[in-house]
């Protein structure tokens, strides 16, 4: 098998580039590691948590070759829609980096009538100024005058609105469907950008689209947010005609399958998951699957590498320190991608097919005890010899 970054390897100066990243990520983990230290008897003498509703306002942050380092914030609100549902959850979630580029997204995941139905609503803004070092692995066919020292430079700006509604037809088995509207725009900051976009076919695309869901879940009403000893499998299909904007009618199908058990100790999780995604041919390169989204191989910058089908599996273990708030994780997964991007009207572009992995070591902060809502952050590396940071709220999966 041979992965990725074997190619990255043989360029001048990886090291020595991986260093700086590494330890950039380590001086703004360690900043943050500190507040939140500094907060924790503030948090152990809120008492939000007796009534039913809890508020928490944490700092965001994040870094990575591709999209530099930003700072944002996240607002989650955990909330009862009636007396014998799940606890809701509302996010509101905003980042800025040094690259000029920000993003922001509100989600609202509410359970109602006793957990009959669920509903699940996205909004979000991305802009995002995107640079891509020159390697074997992404360049496009160029000529000189440029040269390895060159980067690939594009922004692109994404607003995308989704509504799901899932009813409960049977103990644990769900059935559901929603919409989806996305916007999504280009343009090139410099010559090889502009040659990159046209090499994979990317172009500017307003769609809707709409699809059916199946799925299986087994989480208790008091692990929504930190599963134990559960299972949860989705299945989704999605079509998107063209007479709700799609340039050629396209569909896609995921699986996500979760699987929760016990640690070493009581208070411990091993989560794994298996992730897999199939698109038609004539699928846009916003609607690839990609790693980094939704979690998938963390570490990778989401744009990089697209294809229009993705394997995927990754496992994390999560250990609770004794007497704390604090958990350390230990994670790591694999994605094979494969079936290329639309490309040009030359053929299909399949240099993006392949074997990728990422792991990486984390730290979280329960910041609510009762519902066992974690602040994460995570450093991973990945198999392009590539460290990132990042900082959330929830699990990764």
């Amino acid at each position: 098998m041979k992965f990725k970054h074997t190619r990255k390897l043989l360029l001048s100066g990886s090291y020595r580039k991986l260093f700086v990243s590494f330890m950039k990520n380590i001086i703004v983990f360690s900043a943050l590691l500190l507040s939140l230290v500094t907060n924790l008897e503030a948090e152990e003498s809120d008492k939000s948590e007796t009534d039913g509703t809890s508020f928490r306002a944490m700092p965001t942050i994040s870094s990575n070759p591709t999209q530099g380092t930003g700072i944002g914030a996240t607002g989650v609100i955990i909330y009862k829609a009636d007396e014998r549902s799940s606890p809701s959850q509302g996010i509101l979630t905003g980042q800025y980096t040094d690259t000029d580029s920000y993003n922001l997204f509100a989600v609202n995941k509410m359970f109602f009538s006793n957990d009959k139905w669920q509903s699940n609503t996205v909004a979000g803004l991305v802009y995002n100024n995107s640079t891509f070092n020159l390697t074997g692995d992404i360049a496009p066919p160029i000529q000189p005058p440029f040269s390895p020292d060159d980067a690939i430079q594009f922004n692109v700006q994404i607003a995308v609105v989704m509504q799901q509604m899932l009813y409960e037809m049977h103990d644990n088995y769900y059935i559901g469907g929603q919409v989806m509207f996305v916007d999504q725009s280009f343009s090139d900051a410099n010559p090889l950008g502009e040659i990159f976009l046209k090499a994979k076919g990317v172009e500017d695309s307003s769609r809707g689209g709409y699809g059916i869901t199946l799925s299986y879940d087994t989480r208790t009403k008091q692990e929504k947010f930190f599963p134990t000893d559960s299972s949860y499998v989705s299945f989704n299909i999605n079509q998107f005609p063209e007479a709700l904007g799609a340039v050629e009618q396209y569909y896609n199908s995921i699986l996500n399958a979760r699987k929760y058990i016990p640690g070493y100790k009581s208070s411990d999780v091993f989560a794994m998951q298996a992730y897999l995604q199939y698109s038609s041919e004539n699928t846009p390169d916003g609607a690839l699957a990609a790693l980094g989204a939704r979690n998938i191989l963390r570490g990778f910058p989401i744009g990089l590498y697209k294809t229009r089908n993705m394997l995927a599996a990754q496992g994390e273990y999560r250990y609770r320190i004794d007497g704390s708030r604090f958990r350390l994780t230990a994670f790591g997964g694999y994605a094979n991608m494969s079936g290329g991007s639309k490309g040009t009207a030359s053929g299909n572009r399949e240099k993006d097919n392949g074997d990728y992995y990422s792991g990486g070591l984390g730290v979280h902060f329960i910041l609510e005890e009762k519902q066992q809502l974690d602040y994460r952050v995570n450093v991973a590396y990945t198999s392009d010899d590539e460290a990132s940071l990042y900082a959330s709220i929830n699990q990764a999966f």
